[in-house]
């Protein structure tokens, strides 16, 4: 954990001097899924959120011979896959201690 709150303070302190001031809904999701443990869940649940489908985060998607969820959301289950995939392949910290 201390490299993590090492990191975060560099990042807030880089921030401040570069007179950087985020949005702060955006701030805090970005810092708390830098923390381990608790990354999955967070991006799932803002995902949910951002896409709507938190009223229905615990109904099945359904096919032909079972009825789920309505085909828009189907629609936006697969943008969420996708950009669940873009965070897992691209979300990393790293750059702050690089520069």
């Amino acid at each position: 954990m201390g490299r993590i709150t090492d990191l975060l303070s560099e990042l807030a302190r880089r921030e401040k001097d570069a007179g950087i001031f985020p949005e702060a809904e955006v701030d805090l999701f970005m810092k708390a899924t830098a923390i381990e443990g608790i990354e999955s869940s967070l991006i799932t649940d803002y995902t949910l959120k951002i896409l709507g489908l938190d009223i229905c985060r615990d109904t099945i998607v359904g096919g032909d011979m079972l009825r789920g969820i309505s085909g828009g959301q189907k629609k936006r289950v697969t943008t969420g896959q996708l950009f669940s995939h873009f965070f897992s392949s691209r979300f990393d910290f790293s750059f702050v201690l690089a520069g």
